[in-house]
């Protein structure tokens, strides 16, 4: 099933093309870990679009919001942490389809239960 965010779709296929990149002990797993990165990468590159960043490809826009928005990632101990509580803002905003990411339990939790 096809994920949205704000009305953009994220298609099975990107899916499974990006689960190439999260290696996991299961399928189940790995198809998470690529919708929670996909799921991030559309919201960034939303908000990216809505402040008007301009710039190279998707990865060079992301780099600037996040430098923007949260500083330089590279120095800071704490810098996941807001990185963090960035995605959860912009997702606190977003209209999230084809998944329910908010009330999801990891898959990992759920293979130890």
């Amino acid at each position: 099933m096809p994920i949205t965010v704000n009305g953009v779709e994220i298609t099975d296929a990107a899916i499974q093309a990006e689960m190439q990149h999260h290696p996991a002990p299961s399928r189940e797993i790995a198809e998470y870990a690529a919708k929670l990165s996909l799921v991030a990468q559309e919201l960034l590159l939303q908000e990216a679009n809505r402040l008007e960043i301009a710039g190279g490809d998707g990865e060079e826009r992301i780099a600037a919001l996040l430098q923007r928005e949260v500083g330089n990632a590279e120095d800071k101990p704490g810098q996941p942490k807001a990185v963090s509580q960035y995605l959860a803002k912009l997702l606190g905003r977003a209209t999230i389809g084809g998944v329910d990411l908010s009330g999801a339990q990891p898959p990992l939790a759920r293979e130890r239960g």
